[in-house]
């Protein structure tokens, strides 16, 4: 798409894009509030003048990374939606997609975390906080559909639960997640050896409680290893269009 729009256009795209990887390097080894636009500029070898006009402040960028990372999770929840398995499988996938995105560097939830902050998101352009609640909709849509899905199929009987609450209470478990493992660099102290285990236990017992099937035979092990060899195989992109 990009190689189709002018030459100035495809010019100002890659400047931003260069922009943005930067931030984002300086970010993972300094963190967000000490990164300075003057430094940044100098990184990207243009002039902070220059920075400005393409973001408006330093969160401006902050939420336009923020928009990349979610919609890249978003892009992995698709794979697994779409995954010809069952639907415990798929929404198991959901969590592995999570997992998977935390290995390629932490910083990408905590940027999410950040820019989901009011202090942060009403210093940003409208138009960028639209865009990063319209990804983060999409993936709670995704989830949503799953969610559907198993109860047309007759793998989940809902009960007194609503599929909004099942959507609500999988997404706190993994948020709930990724903040302890950048909040704490030594989760031994409170006697989690393995916070990747521990989540994926906790999101098993989630599912259980659900009554979400299959119950029996069902080993959380092997779907993961499917999913990671077979379905959610990805390459970090970047799209800022």
């Amino acid at each position: 798409m990009t190689n189709k729009l002018p030459r100035r256009e495809r010019q100002l795209i890659e400047r931003e894009n260069l922009i943005l990887e930067t931030a984002r390097g300086l970010i993972r080894e300094n963190g967000f509030l000490s990164l300075k636009m003057s430094q940044l500029a100098e990184a990207v070898e243009y002039s902070v003048g220059t920075l400005y006009t393409h973001f408006e402040t330093k969160e401006d960028l902050l939420v336009s990374l923020a928009v990349q990372s979610i919609s890249q999770r978003a892009n992995l929840f698709e794979k697994a939606q779409e995954a010809k398995r069952k639907s415990r499988d798929r929404i198991y996938g959901i969590l592995i997609a999570r997992l998977m995105l935390a290995e390629t560097g932490p910083e990408i939830f905590d940027i999410e975390r950040l820019a989901a902050s009011p202090s942060v998101w009403k210093r940003a352009t409208q138009e960028r906080y639209q865009k990063m609640v319209a990804m983060e909709q999409r993936c709670s849509e995704i989830v949503l559909s799953i969610i559907v899905d198993a109860i047309s199929e007759g793998d989940l009987a809902l009960g007194s639960v609503r599929e909004t609450d099942i959507v609500f209470g999988l997404w706190s478990l993994t948020i709930g997640f990724h903040r302890l493992m950048l909040s704490f660099d030594d989760l031994s102290r409170v006697g989690v050896l393995d916070i990747n285990e521990a989540v994926k236990i906790n999101y098993c017992i989630l599912l259980d409680s659900y009554g979400w099937q299959p119950l029996k035979d069902w080993d959380h092990n092997t779907v993961e290893k499917d999913f990671r060899e077979n379905v959610l195989f990805f390459k970090i992109t970047v799209d800022t269009s």
